[in-house]
């Protein structure tokens, strides 16, 4: 179908624009019709609330802020005439989710599934300063997580407890057939830039949106069995993201989206958090720390926990 270049129509009813120049059949919400029906005010052109709950947007940016905390959209906000719109699957996935008068249907928390990535001939990422492995403090991470969880009457289950390589698929496996109700994978990152450093979370890319690292655009992927989450995982990505970089002061590189095997075909909510840059000189010194090792088990548990009280049977 040949594109209509600027061609808008607005629903004065609904607030709601239909974009053809973006996308065929897009719809757009403008953030004053948001911020209305949750019963916020607007605090300024691209941003609404209040004092203490802000979600803010910047023209062209497929990133908000949600209290401060970076958080991802499918698709570009956009500025039009003065007013800020987003895409209508965006406020579905992205910002319903997260308003304070949403409820969350979903059982309580009994079995998590903790994920050390990596694993025998898979060491992940290798600090050039010290040769730290990053198999080994996956692993290191989800065992003193281990405890915290146990300790609050979790029942913990290890996709693996020893230094082996598990298979991506089969990780999942293991959390299905435990019939997990939670799936957190720890890991470690490395970038060619040493400069690169702060903590990051990945949740499965929503149904029908492209991953943070891809070109916006509809259908990108087919739909996993984990998009059945989708709106409870942006809710687990902000919980852990926030309580991460709360107690680590580490560098808020965001919550973001891909499509990463492990969490495609899960049957809970699951989320891959990135703990810190061992190609980084003094995160890698941090990381070498069994303190900040502490420090990060009992801040991805204090997520956990936030994550829990948000549910309800």
């Amino acid at each position: 179908m040949r594109k209509i270049k600027h061609l808008i129509f607005t629903s004065v009813i609904w607030g709601i624009v239909i974009c053809c120049g973006l996308t065929c059949g897009a719809e757009e919400i403008p953030l004053i019709k948001i911020a209305k029906i949750s019963g916020f005010q607007m605090l300024s052109a691209n941003s609404f609330g209040t004092k203490s709950i802000v979600f803010a947007f910047k023209d062209n940016s497929r990133i908000f802020t949600f209290k401060k905390v970076l958080m991802p959209l499918g698709f570009p906000a956009i500025k039009r005439y003065g007013r800020y719109y987003i895409d209508s699957s965006d406020y579905r996935y992205h910002i319903q989710p997260l308003l304070p008068m949403t409820k969350h249907h979903h059982k309580k928390l009994k079995i998590i599934a903790l994920d050390a990535g990596h694993g025998g001939e898979d060491n992940g990422a290798t600090a050039q300063w010290d040769k730290l492995q990053e198999k080994f403090l996956t692993m290191d991470v989800c065992l003193r997580l281990a405890k915290l969880l146990e300790k609050k009457g979790y029942k913990v289950v290890f996709t693996r407890s020893q230094d082996k390589k598990v298979p991506l698929p089969e990780r999942t496996q293991i959390a299905n057939r435990a019939k997990a109700d939670l799936f957190v994978s720890i890991h470690f990152n490395s970038a060619p830039s040493a400069s690169a450093s702060g903590i990051e979370t990945f949740t499965l890319t929503p149904s029908t949106q492209a991953s943070s690292y891809q070109t916006a655009s509809r259908n990108a992927h087919e739909n996993f069995v984990g998009n059945a989450f989708d709106s409870l995982n942006i809710v687990l990505g902000y919980c852990l993201q926030s309580s991460l970089t709360a107690r680590t002061l580490a560098i808020d590189r965001g919550v973001k989206h891909s499509t990463f095997v492990v969490l495609r075909d899960l049957k809970c909510p699951g989320i891959l958090v990135e703990c810190g840059f061992l190609s980084n000189r003094e995160e890698c010194k941090k990381i070498a720390s069994s303190a900040y090792r502490d420090t990060l088990a009992q801040s991805i548990f204090d997520g956990i926990v936030k994550f829990d009280s948000l549910l309800s049977d």
